[in-house]
This record gives C-alpha cells, structure tokens and sequence, in this order.
C-alpha cells in the first residue's frame, strides 16, 4: 500500500489554511480548482484546510430533483446558502464545525489507484485518533447524507466522507468531517431538502433517503472537546510525526500573484454556468 512519506520522497509539502464567509462558497471552491492546477505547475504536493460558513454544497446529481427550486428554497428558508460544484456527487453541508481538507498530488495518477488515493486519508484519521477502543472503518453509511464507499466512521455512525478528482493537474482527495456543532440539525437540513424536492419521485437518479442519527460529530464519538482547529492541529502533527512528511506555508505570495488571481477568477466564473438559473 502506498504512503504519503513515500509519494514525494524529500519533498516539502505546502500547507494552505483558509477560511470563507457564507457568500463565498464559490471562491472556496474555486480555490479548490486553482490549488489542483497549481501543484501540477510547482510540482508540489499542496495541504488545503478549509472552512465555510453555512452552506450547502450541492453536487451535480442534485440538479436533477424533480423540484429543486422547492429544495433550495427551503434551504433559503433554514438560512444556509447553497451553491452547485463542478464534480458529481450529492450534497453536503459546510459551517463552521466542519473541516475541509485536500490532498493535492501532482504526477501520481499512473501508480496511485483510486482505492489507493482514499486509503491516504483514512490512514491518516486512523493514525491521528488512534486509540485502544476507537476503530475508524470505510463503508457506506446508509441513510446519510452525500453516502459513499469511504464514508468513515466509529461505530457505525458517520462523521466523514472522503471524494476524488482526477485530472491532467494531478489527484484531488477531498475530504469533509464533521467535527463539533449541531450534526442533528445538518441531517436534518438535508433529509428536509431531499424531501422538498421529492427526491422519491426521481427514478432515473437515486437521492438518499437521510435518517440524522446515522451521522455524528468527532467530537461526540471520541467523548473529546474537539474543533475544527484542534483537529486541524492534530492532523498537521500526525503528518508529521506518523508520516514523516515535511510541512511548510510557503504558497501565500504565489496564491496572490497574477497568474494564479487570474485562474481563480476563470474557475469561479466557471461554477457559475452550473448555478440553478444560470443565464449566459
């Protein structure tokens, strides 16, 4: 099984903390894109923590609800902002008890397999929060939701769901862990969404049917007082320590030079056409 330490052997790896506000969810993801776009320019593995202020981010697939203005609405009403990202998938919900974290890995695509890539994540929750009672496993966790194969989650109940990209720039791993905050009220919002817009009704597509209780904060399922920086903390030595990788905030300038302002400027004009409403 590959190993972060032995991806870029000798290599220093970019770290990149951001935070947005609600009305800047497109630009987090844009930087997103540009940050895949530019670790294939550099030829340097980037590290990207984020965090949005209550939003949901909606997937492709969730375009496809028999009444999705109906859906958004009541996410409007629940006062959460929403926009639609570039990959496919289904929703999910970002505030500030959410962590967003990125790998991303330039010329790697020919010998890291998609299981592969997931397994870099997990291994790193695994390392992180390993304790004698704890087991962090991947399955898909039915009922939540934005369900997938590398779901992660301690005792069944979810706090996590890990995503990948693939493309010319290299490999995205995408992660999302809900760590402190109201997760009953998440699920909540997304089981209300889906309901909204009669997601039952699709045959064509398959939405999931969200039960809350299927997920969890870390925090609750680790009995710890955690957040989103402590987590993040805790990741950034583990990577460290247990990995053996060699971090550094070096990117700040490069991400303000023209180039990369401009890349970010065509990505975030991108998302727009995949807005619901989207005029030309």
């Amino acid at each position: 099984m590959q190993d972060l330490a032995t991806l870029y052997p000798q290599k220093t790896w970019s770290v990149v903390n951001q935070q947005f506000s609600a009305d800047q969810g497109q630009l987090a993801f844009a930087h997103a894109n540009t940050l895949l776009a530019l670790t294939k320019e550099c030829q340097q593995p980037i590290i990207h923590f984020w965090t949005l202020e209550k939003t949901v981010i909606l997937g492709m697939m969730d375009t496809k609800l028999p009444e999705l203005t109906a859906a958004t609405d009541q996410l409007t009403a629940a006062g959460y902002h929403y926009f639609v990202r570039n990959a496919g998938g289904l929703g999910i919900v970002a505030d500030t008890g959410i962590l967003n974290l990125g790998f991303y890995l330039p010329e790697v695509a020919d010998h890291l397999s998609i299981n592969a890539a997931y397994e870099l994540m997990k291994t790193l929750f695994s390392e992180t929060f390993n304790t004698s009672n704890i087991t962090i496993e991947h399955f898909e966790v039915q009922h939540s939701y934005c369900p997938g194969e590398y779901d992660l989650s301690i005792n069944g109940q979810k706090f996590a769901g890990i995503a990948q990209r693939r493309s010319k720039n290299g490999i995205a791993i995408l992660l999302y862990a809900s760590i402190e905050g109201d997760q009953q009220a998440r699920g909540t919002l997304m089981q209300h969404f889906y309901q909204a817009g009669k997601a039952q009704q699709q045959t064509r597509w398959t939405f999931p049917d969200v039960h809350p209780e299927t997920m969890a904060n870390l925090a609750d399922l680790l009995h710890q007082p955690l957040t989103v920086a402590s987590v993040s903390q805790q990741l950034s030595a583990s990577l460290q320590s247990n990995s053996g990788l060699t971090l550094q905030s070096d990117l700040q300038t490069l991400m303000q030079e023209a180039d990369y302002q401009t890349q970010l400027t065509k990505n975030t004009q991108l998302l727009r056409r995949y807005q619901p409403g989207y005029q030309p």
